[in-house]
């Protein structure tokens, strides 16, 4: 598909303009997305303490975030042990069962054994949970942001016309935003549960890594489309 001045111009567009309504609405969406991770903990039977406001960057402002308690180890120091243990057994199996994820794993591995070793030599450390949902929203502040000019590169242009392409950034930008909050409240129930032993791993998993993931999926699908509707059906599978 050869690169037009009216398909860049409507990718340059979209882009602006999603850029811009992200910024106009922010602190509606910062309120939407705490409102989706206290509802998703609520529904999981997580027990939560109120909410409280956190700084994200100064030129987006503060959000409100949703408190839930966190274990701490001298509870029962034998939860830990326990799930450190069956981790480091699931980690194992699959590294057995999926050749190719072997490094992958490893690295997870090593992540899971150093957060373990500060726990056991450093009790105290902990972190809250508003101090992860302010961690996690600056992370995911940026990638709102980047997100527009990344649809407009690898969405808008991608599509014959220009409307799909714009459908397919506003589906991918929503999908962010709520998935974003869905795996912060996993998050928390996570600290609520087992402490500071998974989180570094899951900031890891389900934070940039999952965000790149999703963009590589609606760049898969929008591209497939769009091969479908230039080339058809039987060309389009054999490209």
């Amino acid at each position: 598909m050869p690169l037009t001045g009216p398909r860049v111009g409507a990718a340059i567009l979209t882009a602006l303009v999603l850029t811009a309504a992200i910024y106009w609405f922010r602190a509606d969406l910062l309120n939407q997305h705490n409102r989706i991770a206290a509802a998703v903990l609520h529904l999981a039977a997580v027990p939560t303490t109120g909410s409280t406001h956190v700084d994200t960057f100064e030129q987006v402002g503060s959000a409100e975030v949703v408190l839930t308690s966190v274990f701490s180890p001298g509870e029962q120091p034998v939860r830990p042990i326990a799930l450190f243990g069956l981790a480091l057994l699931i980690l194992f199996v699959v590294r057995k069962t999926v050749a190719l994820a072997s490094s992958f794993l490893m690295f997870l591995l090593v992540i899971l054994t150093v957060t373990a070793g500060i726990i056991l030599f450093w009790p105290s450390s902990q972190i809250s949970s508003d101090e992860f949902s302010q961690i996690w929203l600056r992370g995911e502040v940026l990638v709102w942001f980047l997100l527009p000019w990344l649809s407009a590169s690898l969405l808008v242009l991608l599509q014959r016309a220009a409307w799909p392409g714009f459908l397919w950034a506003v589906a991918l930008q929503a999908y962010a935003f709520v998935w974003s909050a869905i795996r912060l409240a996993f998050c928390l129930g996570v600290l609520h549960f087992s402490g500071l032993l998974f989180m570094p791993t899951l900031w890891f998993t389900l934070g940039l890594l999952a965000d790149v993931l999703y963009i590589i999926v609606f760049l898969s699908l929008s591209a497939r489309v769009s091969g479908l509707r230039a080339w058809g059906w039987r060309t389009s599978w054999q490209f």
